[in-house]
């Protein structure tokens, strides 16, 4: 049943290809996740459990066979009687139920699917985001120590102020400390990533950037996908259509079962065999079944409830409203990555160079550092509002953006 699932994340390893030196792609770790997930082993479970519920549904009393011998004179008698237990729901209703039922447990695993990727692209992104943090703390503090030869030969010829070069040590020593503090959140990711895609060699992930296609300009495929073909909605329909199924089950089943069958005597005295039909049932004097059907109206009202969540209207206004924030939140990043870093780096190398040329001092240096470490910093917050944004949006749209722009490798 997950079979299109399974392919997609299939066509998603083959787009992307394995990664070099043994680090963990976004779309193995899918792949991974949809085979050992723990949600997907207990819908799996749940699946089978609700598949078998659904062929209880249909399954029809056997018939009750009696016999009675009496021999109170010369004359035995030989009473048969074979019955067989009726619901008027027998005819057609549960069946009709069972097929509905069936459906919605497919369904509802589906769904699940849909919760698990989402689940793997969080601690995926999680993972990624300490490793991308210690990078960016050891990317600061090699421009630090690059520096500091410089610096301390200035001091040493009296150019130089002792205070930033002591300073400058603070430095060094903070961004090593902080790249060292982040191993500890480094391992407890990993093993988190690492239950939910079945890794059991106990080695720490290291994991790709995170990839994906570029948010659309325009939200109108994804608001279709998220009005008509989300796995969350589908699901939903499928367990309103599910509990009316029940409701009609119930309400054809309020006057309680029946019994009727063949009646056959045979007297020795008169050596014939009467034979004729009977039936017997349950007079509704106390109860029509109201709990039955109580139940069953309750579910049809919490179904019901659970799909107007997912109004199309309201569903369209929400998709909109985030992929207008991933939208905003991927241009922001990308434009501050693009524009504002280069501009930094450059400033820093041109610095460098007019101290190679004598034409500066090492001091004028550490602020441009400072302001470029500050900017990478800001560049990555962006970046990973972004992938929040992201997550926002296929959160709503319940499935990955590949999924709802048909994103499948040809």
């Amino acid at each position: 049943m997950y079979k299109f699932i399974f392919l997609f994340a299939i066509l998603l390893v083959l787009r992307t290809g394995q990664a070099a030196g043994g680090t963990l792609e976004l779309a193995t770790a899918f792949r991974e996740g949809l085979q050992n997930h723990p949600d997907i082993v207990n819908a799996d479970s749940d699946l089978q459990v609700r598949l078998a519920e659904a062929m209880l549904i249909t399954e029809v009393s056997n018939p009750r066979l009696e016999t009675e011998f009496r021999a109170l004179t010369d004359d035995p008698v030989i009473e048969v009687k074979l019955m067989q237990p009726i619901k008027r729901s027998y005819f057609g209703l549960r069946k009709h139920y069972a097929m509905i039922e069936r459906g919605s447990a497919q369904a509802d695993a589906g769904a699940q699917v849909a919760g698990v990727l989402n689940d793997v692209f969080t601690r995926y992104v999680e993972l990624w985001t300490v490793q991308e943090l210690q990078q960016l703390h050891s990317r600061n503090r090699g421009d630090f120590v690059s520096l500091r030869d410089d610096l301390d030969r200035a001091v040493k010829a009296g150019q130089g102020n002792a205070v930033e070069l002591a300073l400058l040590d603070a430095e060094i020593a903070n961004a090593a400390a902080e790249r060292t503090a982040l191993e500890t959140t480094r391992f407890s990711r990993s093993a988190a990533l690492a239950s939910r895609i079945g890794r059991k060699d106990g080695e720490v992930i290291t994991v790709e950037p995170p990839s994906g296609l570029p948010i659309p300009a325009e939200s109108g495929s994804l608001v279709d996908f998220a009005v008509r073909r989300t796995p969350l909605r589908l699901a939903l329909i499928k367990r309103e259509e599910a509990a009316l199924a029940r409701l009609a089950v119930e309400r054809a089943d309020r006057f309680g079962p029946m019994e009727a069958g063949l009646l056959a005597e045979h007297d020795s005295r008169d050596g014939g065999v009467l034979v004729g039909v009977g039936f017997t049932f349950d007079l509704p004097v106390w109860n029509r079944n109201e709990a039955g059907i109580a139940r069953a109206e309750a579910g049809v009202g919490v179904a019901r409830n659970d799909l107007r969540l997912q109004d199309p209207d309201r569903v369209a206004a929400i998709v909109r409203l985030r992929h207008r924030s991933a939208l905003s939140a991927e241009e922001g990043a990308r434009r501050f990555s693009r524009e504002v870093v280069p501009l930094f780096e450059t400033a820093l190398s041109r610095a460098r160079d007019a101290i190679a040329k004598g034409q500066g001092s090492p001091n004028q240096i550490q602020p441009i550092i400072n302001r470029l470490a500050e900017a990478r910093m800001r560049a990555f917050e962006l970046w990973i509002g972004s992938l929040e944004a992201r997550a926002e949006l296929e959160g709503v749209l319940g499935g990955r953006l590949e999924e709802a722009l048909g994103a499948a490798v040809r």
